[in-house]
C-alpha cells in the first residue's frame, strides 16, 4: 500500500511538472509563438505527455495487482524517456540565443531531467515489484 501511494504520488507530481513547466511556469516567448518554432510544438507535446503520466500515476496508485502495477511502471518508464527525448532530440526547445526570443534556455535540460526522474522512479518500482514475494 505504501509503495503504491509513494510511487503514484511522486510520479503524478513529476507528470504535472512536465505538463506545466513549458506551458505555465516558463512559457514559450511570443516571438516563438508567432513564428511557430519547434519550441511551441515541444511545449504542446510535453503537455500531453505530462497529462498521460499523471493519468497513469493515478492508475498506479489505485491498482491492487502486482502484475498490473509492474506493467504500468514499465510503461511510465518508457513515457518518461519519451518526455526527455522530446525536450532534447525529437522536437527540442530553443536555447534563447536569438535576440527576439524570450524563451528560458533551461527549459530543455529541466524537462529532460524531469523525464529521466519519471523513468528512474518507474523502472526502480518495476524491478522492486518483480522481485517482491507473492502473497
Amino acid at each position: 500500500m505504501i509503495n503504491r501511494m509513494v510511487t503514484g504520488i511522486s510520479t503524478a507530481i513529476l507528470g504535472a511538472l512536465i505538463a506545466c513547466v513549458p506551458n505555465f511556469i516558463w512559457p514559450i516567448g511570443e516571438h516563438c509563438r508567432e513564428m511557430m518554432m519547434g519550441c511551441v510544438s515541444a511545449a504542446k507535446t510535453e503537455y500531453g505527455i505530462g497529462v498521460l503520466i499523471v493519468f497513469l500515476a493515478i492508475l498506479l496508485g489505485f491498482a491492487e495487482s502486482r502484475e498490473i502495477r509492474t506493467g504500468i511502471s514499465i510503461g511510465l518508464g518508457f513515457i518518461g524517456i519519451l518526455a526527455a527525448l522530446v525536450a532534447t532530440v525529437l522536437v527540442g526547445f530553443c536555447d534563447g540565443s536569438c535576440a527576439q526570443c524570450a524563451c528560458n534556455p533551461m527549459a530543455a535540460p529541466v524537462m529532460a531531467a524531469l523525464g529521466i526522474a519519471v523513468a528512474l522512479i518507474s523502472f526502480i518500482n518495476a524491478i522492486y515489484l518483480s522481485r517482491m514475494k507473492r502473497k
